[in-house]
């Protein structure tokens, strides 16, 4: 009996030691996210926003996500009290007016949200963010985007940390979500949207006060309850600047620093099948008729490219030209027609009325 009784004790201290152990080292779930954890390669831990490059930063030889349009960024589930996120940021220039601010939500609120704690921006190199903490310990669901265009800094993202663990996604109830696509300028990018000033009308741009979540696209998207990709960058034309043309770099992942179709050109090809759009909304073109060299012809010929080539890719996807009856506008929906894209019913127009055109603000 004596035996007995020593051999149960035993197996009840082995038994204790074991749990303790497997309690502290976190086993049955990983509290970090890294290498190939952030291509999803084993599990789906990540939902990624928008388009987003996975690869090796050449200059830290890290594994890498590169969230380079705005309004990317990710979605996270886990348990625990707080989330950190390893960054690394290329900023276009020194000056802090090109820091790229990223907003968050936690669990029920909806981005863009107004509490100041939820928004942090980035400085140049590695750094680690504490992207929310002081949560109720318990389950969480953390989505993180982007304000800030492409041409204020190149972001990536090399890790994920939390005291609790991660929590697998289900992907097929992500791939189910209702989708908008954005091609667009500065309008849909948000360049100064939150700029103003009681004294004079209006403020200088800054990424601070730049917001795409704050403009027209991703409120729309907003009021679907949709998930969203934009293809866009202040200054960007269908065709026009020179070197700046959207329909060139439609085909790639993003935009770099270099504010040019040469850079982007050097992110990789995106895959359409990754991301399927129910709605193309289109608000570009006001940056074309205003540049040197501007050929009409030339823009209502690219104009047709672009739509027929996301159309090609996305044959399903309803499609919005959106215009506020400038020159640009109703070149291009001169082109659409005759083209016949909008016989086919598949693309109608919409005209967005201008606000303040008084002079006022």
């Amino acid at each position: 009996m004596k035996k007995f009784k020593a051999l149960l004790l035993a197996l009840l201290i082995a038994f204790s030691v074991c749990m303790f152990a497997c309690d502290c080292q976190n086993v049955g779930g990983k509290n970090n996210l890294s290498g190939s954890d952030l291509d999803n390669a084993e599990k789906y831990y990540i939902k990624w926003e928008g388009r987003y490059e996975y690869k090796t930063n050449e200059d830290t030889g890290t594994d890498s996500v590169y969230l380079y349009h705005t309004a990317t960024g990710f979605t996270v589930d886990f348990t625990g009290t707080e989330l950190k996120v390893s960054f690394n940021s290329k900023i276009s220039g020194d000056s802090e007016s090109r820091y790229p601010y990223y907003n968050v939500s936690v669990d029920d609120e909806i981005i863009p949200t107004v509490d100041r704690s939820r928004t942090f921006f980035l400085t140049g190199g590695e750094q680690e963010i504490t992207v929310v903490s002081g949560l109720k310990n318990g389950k969480h669901t953390v989505k993180c985007l982007k304000m800030s265009e492409p041409y204020d800094a190149e972001t990536s993202i090399t890790g994920f940390k939390t005291d609790g663990e991660f929590i697998e996604r289900n992907k097929e109830d992500d791939n189910s979500n209702f989708r908008f696509m954005f091609v667009c300028a500065s309008g849909g990018s948000g360049h100064g949207s939150l700029g103003y000033s009681e004294r004079n009308g209006s403020a200088a741009r800054t990424t601070a006060n730049s917001s795409s979540l704050h403009a027209f696209n991703y409120l729309t998207a907003r009021m679907f309850g949709a998930d969203v990709q934009f293809v866009a960058n202040s200054g960007w034309g269908v065709a026009y600047p020179s070197g700046k043309s959207i329909t060139d770099v439609i085909d790639y992942t993003g935009i770099t620093i270099s504010n040019n179709v040469s850079g982007a050109l050097t992110t990789a090809e995106w895959d359409y099948n990754k991301w399927i759009p129910d709605v193309i909304i289109f608000n570009i073109g006001g940056n074309d008729t205003g540049a040197n060299g501007f050929n009409q012809s030339v823009y209502q010929d690219r104009v047709v490219e672009l739509v027929e080539n996301l159309h090609e890719h996305y044959p399903n996807a309803k499609m919005i030209w959106t215009h506020t009856e400038s020159n640009a506008g109703r070149y291009a929906v001169s082109a659409l027609t005759d083209a016949g894209i909008l016989s086919e019913g598949y693309m109608v127009v919409g005209i967005i009325p201008k606000v303040g055109s008084d002079g006022t603000y």
